[in-house]
């Protein structure tokens, strides 16, 4: 090989690394994204649900239906469907995000589960939880009502024959589900079709949730839940995400937050000032006291040096722990 083609050669190898490379990078970001979510989960389904009268065949029909993965095998717990994530190996080199799915769900027929709360339910419950000490429990049942109805009816038109039969105290038992316990819930389907679109649709949230942002309080109260119905700015600040970002702030009023938005129309605006390092934190914390807010019966008043203080430290925290309840008190700015 000549100089020149020995050069090309060395080129054409460096071209195919790179976009070799750049292949696995865009891989693990549609990874990391959730791209590959449904088709890595895999639903393990102990070999007692299978079992249960027409419950397995709705459900493996459903999960084939919907191209789900699934395996029949013999669980810890028995009735018990469980979920994995199958990383990819090019992945998982790559990439660190776990493919842990901590929810189990014990499927019964309703028989089944009224003998359980006649005898040891609430042991049960705390063997599951041994076993899996990080995972939400659910307590799914089929046709649990219309049976114990059933049974009732037929009690009372022929007493005789009912063998003793009495009813269950379920709904007290479902109760402490949500009392004592906590991560531990229960469902109750009318029928073998609807258990099997309840674990269908479970799988695919639980296959995508892996890979949703986790939503912080700040998250929840920005999109617009906490401001009030009667404010008069609810439509501005519904359509602004500063303003609805402002109004999550604790003890910040929509007027407040009005203020400091025509003031500084974006948060880049006001960061700007926050960060100018020849500002003291003093001026700083009192840079939007002197903002001027409409009063509710037309008086105008100042935003306060309290509520400067909050935004402040809000938005400038290096802490998710701090308190902004001891402004008043000029407390230490950390103290947790």
């Amino acid at each position: 090989m000549t100089k020149e083609e020995r050069v090309r050669a060395a080129e054409e190898k460096k071209l195919q690394r790179e976009k070799a490379e750049a292949a696995d990078v865009k891989k693990v970001k549609q990874w990391e994204k959730g791209k590959f979510a449904l088709k890595s989960i895999i639903a393990e389904i102990d070999a007692k649900v299978v079992e249960l009268g027409s419950i397995g065949g709705h459900l493996l029909t459903r999960l084939s239906e919907k191209g789900l993965s699934f395996r029949i095998k013999s669980n810890p717990i028995e009735r018990s469907i469980v979920w994995t994530m199958s990383v990819p190996e090019e992945i998982s080199q790559l990439s660190s995000e776990g493919a842990e799915v901590s929810y189990i769900v014990l499927v019964y027929e309703a028989e089944d589960f009224c003998n359980l709360v006649n005898g040891s339910f609430l042991e049960h419950v705390d063997g599951v939880r041994r076993l899996y000490p990080s995972h939400t429990i659910c307590y799914l049942t089929n046709r649990l009502m219309a049976y114990i109805n059933k049974r009732e009816q037929e009690q009372y038109k022929n007493p005789a024959n009912s063998n003793g039969w009495r009813r269950p105290p379920v709904e007290e038992v479902l109760a402490k589900l949500t009392t004592h316990f906590v991560r531990v819930h229960s469902r109750q389907c009318v029928d073998e079709a609807e258990v099997a679109e309840h674990i269908v649709g479970l799988t695919s949230s639980l296959a995508s949730c892996q890979f949703r942002k986790k939503l912080s309080r700040l998250s929840v109260s920005a999109n617009g839940s906490i401001i009030p119905k009667d404010a008069a700015d609810r439509n501005l600040m519904k359509n602004n995400v500063w303003l609805r970002a402002l109004v999550a702030i604790p003890k910040v009023q929509p007027r407040f937050a009005i203020a400091i938005w025509k003031k500084y129309p974006t948060m880049k605006s006001l960061m700007r000032v926050y960060m100018d390092p020849n500002k003291s934190v003093y001026e700083k914390e009192c840079l939007l006291k002197d903002l001027v807010t409409e009063g509710l019966v037309g008086q105008d008043r100042r935003l306060g040096e309290v509520c400067s203080k909050r935004v402040y430290r809000i938005l400038m925290a290096r802490s998710g722990s701090i308190k902004t309840d001891d402004i008043e008190d000029g407390a230490d700015f950390f103290r947790s």
